[in-house]
């Protein structure tokens, strides 16, 4: 009985559409009328529409449409030169290896801070430091540094075949800060915490001297 029930409802709801007169495009079948005149003795009614079709000159289409171009941009010379000039000036790099208030080892570039992020990372690869990952936006970059002072021992069947110990990799972070005499780097092991002081300062003595021997090639 549910069944029938169910088949008549369906039978039903799909016949609705030719009951329902679906006028959505009637206007496209709509003709023209001359307006109503009313005769003057019966009424003083004037009447205009209020949606009045203006009378278009329909001209024929040309056959191919050509896009205006835009007129050319003119760059001055001097405007140009300087931006050449901009483009090309890069200030020479110095590194300080310095301590903070707290006297935390950081290291100072006396550069601005797009410069700065940029000679680091450049100086962390010759350093040949992996970078696992970075984020400019909190000027932060994701290093792995081989700890000397542990060391990965091989196994049973490891030793057997001659494996040697392997040294350990360890994630830290180096934290790109800006300051009114230019930009700091500073070693942490978390977003909260700073490395140890000698293992913060190793780090940064390794990049500066990096630095320092880059900047001489490039001199």
């Amino acid at each position: 009985m549910r069944l029938v029930i169910l088949m008549v409802m369906a039978y039903a709801i799909s016949g609705c559409s030719w009951l329902v007169h679906d006028r959505t495009n009637d206007y496209l079948k709509a003709e023209i009328h001359p307006n109503i005149v009313v005769p003057k003795d019966v009424a003083l009614v004037k009447l205009t529409p209020r949606l009045a079709i203006p009378d278009v000159d329909q001209k024929p289409l040309p056959e191919e449409f050509e896009v205006p171009r835009p007129e050319k941009i003119k760059v001055l010379a001097d405007a140009k030169d300087d931006s050449v000039l901009a483009s090309k000036a890069t200030k020479n790099v110095t590194a300080e290896l310095l301590k903070d208030g707290n006297g935390t080892p950081i290291l100072r570039l006396n550069v601005n801070f797009a410069q700065a992020w940029s000679e680091l990372a450049e100086t962390i690869k010759l350093s040949n430091i992996s970078i696992t990952d970075l984020n400019r936006s909190v000027g932060t970059y994701y290093v792995e540094v081989v700890d000397s002072n542990e060391v990965v021992e091989p196994g049973f069947w490891g030793s057997l075949f001659g494996a040697e110990s392997e040294p350990v990799k360890k994630a830290l972070q180096l934290k790109v800060n800006r300051a009114r005499s230019g930009v700091y780097v500073a070693v942490h092991i978390d977003q909260d915490n700073l490395a140890e002081d000698d293992e913060a300062r190793a780090l940064l003595s390794k990049l500066q001297a990096t630095l320092q021997e880059s900047q001489k090639d490039n001199s």
